[in-house]
């Protein structure tokens, strides 16, 4: 299967789970508190069982090697995206600073680097897939909620998700392999996240107005930021990294180039955001990123 191909059954998938929320919830199946509830269940349940699920692959010990230094240029990459995201969306706009600083590297990053760019990228999409998740966990979390309250360190130690990103690369680093039956656990758990996710998405665009929140200009702004902008500023930072690196380059950019993280719309309705219009963003971003992903990968292959 081509990138293209990947892409657009990775995003086709996306919108019939959505639409099956949005189903459920319109002949009430679901309701308000239910989708809620679901919600509940992916970041206290799924989402760190992904974590955890991400680094339980055995990694060659010549990648890991190469460990520190993807951390590092992910640091890099994620402070330039920060400050470019700020720059861009001043004075209160924190979900667009969200979906331009934060991409969905877990479900349509992983599976695009290993069929684009073969097995030895897993590694380094699952680094980027760990650190994506702990900054989400901490700036992006104070970013929708607004309330330091929510990433103190107190708080942070209890994180599932903080908990899980740390015993994954626990695991990963010392070569330990779950039992058989709790490694298929966490990954069945694992497995629940992109549907748990999609389903309530689906709910909250049918409690709502769809055509108001595709009509704002912000959205557009929001989705060229993530898809464009963001890959592009990664673009520059990478071409100061060798091409005996090609792989981990081409891996950090695929990354970059994916569309709004679906933990956005998750958290604009915990804690009482315009959730509709965050998931409008997840919605046209998974869809843009059709075209915009193959374009970075052939800009790219140019300047490198």
């Amino acid at each position: 299967m081509t990138s293209i191909g990947i892409i657009f059954s990775q995003t086709a998938i996306m919108f019939l789970l959505m639409m099956v929320g949005y189903i459920c919830y319109r002949v009430k199946i679901l309701d308000r508190r239910g989708s809620k509830q679901i919600s509940d269940l992916v970041i206290y349940v799924a989402n760190p069982a992904l974590l955890v699920n991400s680094f339980a692959g055995h990694f060659p010990t010549s990648q890991l090697h190469y460990a520190g230094y993807t951390l590092v240029l992910l640091g890099i990459i994620y402070i330039v995206t920060i400050l470019g995201a700020y720059f861009m969306f001043p004075h209160h706009q924190e979900l667009n600073q969200f979906a331009m600083v934060f991409a969905n590297v877990g479900f349509i990053g992983i599976p695009l680097a290993k069929q684009v760019l073969g097995n030895a990228s897993v590694f380094y999409m699952s680094l980027f897939v760990g650190v994506t998740n702990f900054i989400i966990w901490t700036y992006g979390l104070y970013l929708i909620s607004q309330d330091k309250q929510n990433i103190a360190i107190k708080k942070l130690i209890v994180n599932p998700a903080i908990i899980a990103l740390f015993l994954g690369l626990f695991l990963a680093l010392t070569h330990i392999q779950l039992p058989h039956i709790i490694g298929t656990t966490i990954s069945d758990l694992s497995n629940m996240n992109l549907p748990l996710v999609m389903v309530a998405l689906g709910c909250y665009l049918a409690e709502g107005d769809v055509k108001r929140a595709l009509r704002s200009i912000d959205l557009y702004k929001a989705t060229l930021s993530r898809l464009v902008i963001a890959p592009l500023l990664t673009l520059l930072i990478l071409m100061f990294v060798p091409n005996q690196l090609l792989v981990l380059k081409m891996t950090l950019l695929l990354g970059q180039a994916t569309p709004v993280g679906v933990l956005m719309a998750v958290f604009s309705k915990t804690y009482g955001k315009d959730y509709l219009y965050s998931t409008a963003v997840v919605g046209i971003s998974t869809l843009f990123s059709l075209v915009t992903i193959p374009c970075m990968i052939w800009v790219a292959q140019l300047v490198w």
